[in-house]
């Protein structure tokens, strides 16, 4: 009785030292997730600004410069 009693605790040691490894790899993943949606927030910002200043008359071309 008292080696199952062992048994078991070795396991539960064991499984909760793995929740513990598995919530940081979460909370890491979520803090990056965070940056991640800020950075496409920025990003969407900027792609509307550059829309409107191109309807606004700034066009943006692909043509040579005079010298060429």
């Amino acid at each position: 009785m008292s080696e199952k009693l062992i048994e078991l605790e070795e396991k539960f040691a064991f499984l909760d030292h793995t929740i513990e490894e598995l919530n940081k790899v979460v909370f890491r993943q979520m803090q990056k997730i965070d940056e991640l949606e800020e950075m496409i927030k920025h990003l969407s910002e900027k792609i509307d600004q550059l829309k409107d200043n191109s309807k606004s008359g700034a066009q943006i071309t692909n043509d040579r410069p005079p010298h060429y």
